[in-house]
């Protein structure tokens, strides 16, 4: 139940949203009719070098989003415009990173779901120059971008490298901020959840004028937002359920009877087995056999303890009921964001046909995690340890150990969630400074212009991972006796066993001995020893001198002039990443079971050259009103340089990127229009040049063959690699546009046709790949990767040689084969006297996701459909739901609008690589030991809906306008659906996918814009 304050203030917030939306509805209908249909402005087409009327006269299918649709959705944040885009699947925003170690809080464009996880194949800019990557990776977060000063933002879906160079595979991002601004305005909003959590403040303000009798003219603009966290287990009850997978004890993959009973099994109240915060000694036989024995909080002694049903014999295992902790109970929804962005536009006339312009930006973006810890499981705790006591009889900790040992006087294991006796959170802060100079203006005397421009973008970014749990330091800890050696300062107290017997590893100096029992508080030197922090530090800077130019090349052969646009363009990216420990030694920094990397720093050098034809072949023609090729075409060459903490190789490549497009008018209102292009993506920084070190043992350091586990313990090294080629992909569209001006007035229908096909694909290091390569393949170029410690053992009868250190690189060898279309509409209804509504529809309907992780063809999986969060851990693609829409109609009389928007999602499954046994194929699927069997594998489609409105008041005196809006997110407070996964990473967010689902819930939404 809420408190009387907190009813008070969800009362009030919604309130007001309520008043602001009546106020805005009587207002407008005391005003006048909706003016006259508005003038298209001329643009600057995204997609093309060459300047042309409007988004119309492209044959690249785009999305214009304007300041309009901004208003009109109650949106303030470019991430979030991009968002609601059906031909974006983003899987980076804070609705999808509350849990998360990288890129918490940001937002990334991923036109298409093509992004690789550390990387983007969708090219972000802000007035057509490329914009500074924001992480280790090729990735911009959108945060950084200030919308009180947009202008409009052009989505192109479509492969644009010979227009913009690397990384425009999956589309371009394009933002335009407003360089004419002419007075000031000021936006001030508040939002919250209905649950009265998830506020979020948001200030803007921006001003214009031109300077010098017109000559000169600047925009300045400045915003702030900070949106709280909102958890998950304790604030919705749909995520309380705890709805998740268990592991189904009748199968026989968890130790059942039955072979064709699935896997796992949809349950509510899942939890975690044997586990909690004070302590659970592993039960091998549960429930059958021996009770199992938790410990009491004070540590002195144990509990009963429940582990509830299903196969409950792991702790790795979730299970339906019991005393461990819910599947969901460190979860959160939303990350929380506190950004600052500010933004200069200056422009002046130098002289006739001779102007300059200067654009600056900086902004500062913090997010903050409460995570919970690095579970401990399978700590072995010996008969001796201290902290057992020296109590032997029933409920004392001695007899526990006893009954859980693997053999009489032998070891225990323990499981332990360390969460409420440690400070576990993650912090990430990132600051961007860009400064861009450039000169332009006309060749006297001709069509064309030019313009040249230098540009500096810097990024400064740290995560921090606090109270990480360390590997080995940890194991020495918990191994504690009691210190019997006669004159010792610690006579008779509990101390590590490598502090009595001594020990060769660095990492034993000075070990603290740790209480694992109970949830007491442990002293800051056990603390210290124990638990330590990740941190790395990047810095990467990118310079750019670029020159273009455009105009006719000649007058054509009487369809319109021949135009022709080329430039050349130098790039230079430095990227420095500091992983550290406040200095601390190598082999106490790298002792984790979950890390960053190593440091590592490189450079990369671009030159590039590009050319660009626009031929109109037809006009006024029979069944061609209008017929127009467009073809482009950029060389580039790519210099990588390793530095620090690689192995300093340097290595060139060349790229080729080529397009050719066309325009069809067949008549006034049928246009039929298709491109072709060849795009590339040169590989990023992170990598060519990561560098990670995973130490022998724990969860992931082993090298034993196919089908072992935990065999043959062994150090990784995961490396990028500095001789990676760029990614290639051939992008085909095709497209229709109708535009019935005479039969249907003011209905546009477009639908485009989308083949994209990537191949050389960078792949992460794959220590699989290189494994199997040398064991089962014994390729010469895997084996040398691996260095043998000299030992043999046997595994599945056959005999295999010890590994003590394997090397594994990133590589190009995968493929994605991505194919579907989308659908764009508008229509205007006018009313007349009682205003119009204007209706807009936008869909993609996605027929294929293939994606192949290694050059091996039986590797391909076909992804489409996948609305679960299963095999995504890491990954480097993010499915699609077939059909993503979003429905609006925006009602306008006068001063007075109003917004209602309905978003689809159809229906799909939780995992691509899942079958259940109501399949026809269920047996053939099983048979070929890919696939994942559970008894549900459906996701139902879903539609949530938005409600936005606005008053403005005109000429008050102190301002031009005075706009009043309000809305409701969620409308109707639908719940997500159950939409999770299996296996590693499956279970997140509440037992739902955030991607495609609202988990918020309803939302209000207030505010007041001004301008003078």
């Amino acid at each position: 139940m809420k408190s009387n304050t907190t009813r008070f203030h969800t009362a009030g917030v919604r309130a007001a949203v309520a008043a602001a939306l009546g106020t805005a509805l009587l207002g407008g209908f005391a005003s006048q009719a909706f003016a006259a249909e508005e003038k298209l402005d001329e643009v600057q087409v995204t997609g093309s070098r060459i300047k042309r009327a409007t988004d119309f006269d492209t044959a690249n299918p785009t999305t214009v989003v304007d300041a309009d649709y901004f208003r009109n959705m109650g949106i303030v944040n470019v991430g979030d415009a991009i968002k609601s885009l059906p031909s974006n699947v983003s899987n980076n925003s804070p609705t999808t990173t509350g849990n998360a170690n990288f890129f918490a809080g940001s937002t990334i464009a991923n036109l298409r779901g093509l992004n690789p996880f550390f990387g983007s194949r969708t090219l972000n800019l802000v007035n057509g120059r490329r914009f500074v990557p924001t992480n280790q990776g090729d990735g911009v977060d959108l945060n950084f971008i200030p919308s009180v000063l947009i202008e409009r933002m052009d989505v192109v879906t479509g492969g644009a490298s010979a227009a913009y160079g690397s990384g425009a595979i999956s589309g371009v991002n394009n933002v335009f901020l407003a360089r004419k601004l002419e007075g000031g305005k000021l936006d001030v909003d508040f939002g919250q959840t209905a649950q009265s959590d998830g506020k979020d403040r948001h200030i803007a303000a921006a001003f214009g004028s031109s300077f010098n009798e017109g000559r000169g003219h600047f925009s300045v603009g400045y915003e702030h937002q900070q949106s709280d966290s909102i958890g998950c287990y304790t604030v919705r009850d749909w995520c309380a359920r705890g709805t998740a997978f268990v592991n189904n004890p009748d199968s026989t993959a968890n130790g059942g009877t039955s072979a064709t009973a699935p896997q796992y099994l949809l349950k509510d109240n899942a939890r975690a087995g044997q586990i909690s915060d004070a302590g659970v000694f592993q039960n091998f036989g549960a429930p059958f056999g021996a009770p199992t024995y938790g410990v009491n909080a004070a540590g002195t002694g144990t509990v009963a303890y429940n582990v509830g049903t299903g196969a409950t014999g792991s702790p790795f295992n979730t299970v339906v009921g019991g005393d461990g902790k819910s599947a969901y109970k460190y979860s959160n929804l939303r990350a929380p964001v506190k950004r600052d962005v500010g933004a200069l536009t200056l422009t002046y006339e130098l002289a006739d046909n001779l102007n300059l312009s200067v654009d600056a930006s900086y902004g500062k973006v913090v997010t903050s995690n409460r995570t919970g810890g690095l579970d401990a499981q399978f700590t072995a705790i010996n008969a001796d340890n201290a902290f057992l006591g020296t109590a032997t009889g029933a409920g004392s900790l001695k007899a526990a150990q006893a009954a859980a040992a693997l053999f009489p006087g032998g070891f225990a294991f323990y499981n332990k969630d360390w969460t409420s006796q440690i400070d576990s959170h993650s912090d990430f802060n990132t600051e961007v400074k860009r400064l861009a100079a450039g000169l332009d203006g006309r060749f006297a005397g001709t069509s064309w212009t030019w313009d040249g421009y230098f540009q500096y973008g810097e990024t400064k970014r740290s995560q921090l991972v606090a109270d990480n749990r360390h590997l080995n330091a940890y194991n020495y800890a918990i191994d504690s006796v009691i210190d019997t050696r006669a004159g010792s300062a610690t006579l008779g107290q509990a101390i590590c066993r490598t502090t009595l017997t001594g020990s060769a590893d660095p990492i034993a100096k000075g070990c603290v001995a740790l209480n694992p029992f109970g949830t007491g508080a442990m002293s800051k030197a056990a603390h210290d020893y124990a638990f330590g922090y990740l941190l790395e530090e990047l810095t990467y800077n990118q310079s750019v001198f670029a020159f273009n130019t455009t105009g006719d090349l000649s007058d054509g052969i009487g369809a319109g002039a021949f135009k022709g646009a080329a430039g050349v363009e130098y790039r230079q990216e430095k990227g420095e990443n500091v992983g550290s420990q406040g200095g601390a030694p190598d082999y106490v920094r790298t002792d984790y079971l979950i890390q960053y990397g190593e440091s590592f720093a490189g450079n990369v050098n671009v030159i590039e050259g590009y050319g660009e034809l626009d031929l109109p072949l037809l006009r006024d023609a029979p069944m061609a009103k209008r017929f127009d090729v467009n073809l482009a075409a950029r060389y580039s060459q790519y210099e990588n340089q390793g530095k620090a903490g690689t192995t300093g190789e340097k290595r060139t490549h060349d790229m080729l990127t080529y397009k050719a497009s066309l325009n069809w008018d067949v008549v006034d209102s049928v246009r039929l229009r298709g491109t072709y292009s060849r795009d590339s993506r040169a590989a990023n920084f992170r990598e060519l040049y990561y560098g990670q070190k995973i130490q022998a043992g724990g969860i992931f350091g082993f090298c034993g063959p196919v089908g072992s586990n935990q065999v043959d313990a062994c150090n990784w090294s995961l490396e990028g690699n500095v001789d990676l080629k760029p990614e290639k992909a051939d992008t085909f569209t095709a497209g229709i546009v109708l535009t019935p001006a005479d039969a249907v007035p003011g209905f546009q229908f477009a639908i485009d046709y989308f083949n994209i096909k990537i191949t050389d694909a960078v792949q992460q290091a794959n220590v699989r790949r290189v494994l199997d390569g040398c064991q089962v393949s014994n390729i010469a170029e895997f084996c040398n990767l691996l260095t043998l410690d000299g030992t043999t053992y046997a595994f599945n009868g056959k005999n295999y040689k010890g590994v003590s250190n394997l090397r594994a690189l990133a590589f190009n060898g995968s493929e994605y084969l991505y194919r579907g279309f989308d659908i764009t509409s508008s229509y205007k209804l006018n009313l007349n006297d009682y205003g119009a509504v204007n209706f807009r529809f936008l869909a993609t309907h996605m027929m294929e996701q293939s994606f192949q992780p290694t050059p091996d063809p039986t590797s391909r999986v076909n992804v489409v459909g996948q609305v679960g969060t299963a095999n995504s851990f890491l990954s480097d693609n993010q499915p699609s739901a077939e059909w993503l829409a979003t429905l609006s109609a925006t009602y306008v009389l006068g001063n007075f609008s109003a917004t209602l928007q309905d978003r689809f999602v159809s229906s799909g499954k939780m995992n691509y690589l899942g079958t259940t046994p109501s399949d026809s194929n269920y047996t053939a699927l099983m048979a070929t030991g890919r696939y994942t069997s559970s008894d549900v594998n459906s996701v139902p489609s879903y539609q949530v809906f938005a409600l936005n409105a606005s008053y403005t008041f005109q000429d008050l005196g102190f301002a031009k306008t005075l706009r009043v809006w309000g809305g409701i997110d969620n409308l109707f407070d639908k719940d997500p659906p159950v939409a999770t996964g299996t296996g590693f990473g499956g279970a997140a967010n509440g037992g739902t996918n955030a991607v495609f689902y609202d988990t918020i819930g309803r939302a209000y939404k207030l505010g007041l814009g001004l301008t003078f």
